[in-house]
């Protein structure tokens, strides 16, 4: 009797054991990183994304072009100044330093004059303060875009872009823009020959 007693209770041990291993093995699996998954620092607002990245001026390989936005030396610019790019590229402002908007010049902005194609969606970034900052747009109308940073407009912090044909929707005359901006839009004709049209105050 005693020895069936044993007996059974070797095998009520080794029962448990085997339990326990395959309990472990599935914990271990369910706990293991899914290889096709990945995590991102982007939120999303209004359908335009904004992160946050430690990377700097490094090229773009995903067909996204990005204008950097700077504070330095008591200047306030983006670099490039004017950008050429094909319609449906997304354009990433990135705040490098310094505090910023990237904000198209429309009336729904703070009654801005319209200086965006009319079907084209008006942006604001709002102000961004980190470093390293981002903000995205995909432009999809052709046509000549132009933006400002809302709080250095006067300074000349402001930009062009153009959207595919320049002609389906050219560029305003600046005379009404206060101070510098007038001086830092690019002339159309560079841009489109030019491609990137860097800052060079």
């Amino acid at each position: 009797m005693k020895h069936i007693h044993r007996h059974i209770m070797v095998l009520s041990g080794t029962i448990l054991l085997i339990l326990f291993v395959a309990a472990c093995g599935d914990v271990s699996e369910s706990a293991a990183p899914d290889p096709g998954s990945t995590e991102s620092s982007v939120h999303e607002s209004s359908g335009q994304a904004f992160a946050e990245t430690d990377t700097e001026g490094e090229a773009e390989d995903d067909g996204v072009v990005v204008i950097e936005m700077f504070t330095r030396g008591g200047a306030q610019y983006n670099d490039p100044i004017g950008v050429h790019v094909e319609p449906g590229t997304t354009i990433r402002f990135v705040n490098r330093t310094g505090t910023h908007t990237a904000t198209a010049y429309h009336p729904n902005n703070r009654n801005k004059s319209q200086r965006i194609p009319d079907n084209a969606e008006p942006w604001d970034s709002g102000v961004l303060s980190g470093r390293n900052t981002e903000f995205e747009i995909t432009l999809t109308v052709e046509g000549v875009y132009d933006y400002l940073c809302t709080l250095h407009e006067a300074q000349g912090h402001v930009g062009r872009i153009v959207v595919g044909d320049p002609n389906v929707f050219p560029a305003l005359p600046t005379g009404n823009l206060p101070g510098r901006a007038p001086d830092f839009l690019p002339p159309v004709g560079e841009i489109v020959s030019r491609g990137v049209v860097p800052f060079e105050g």
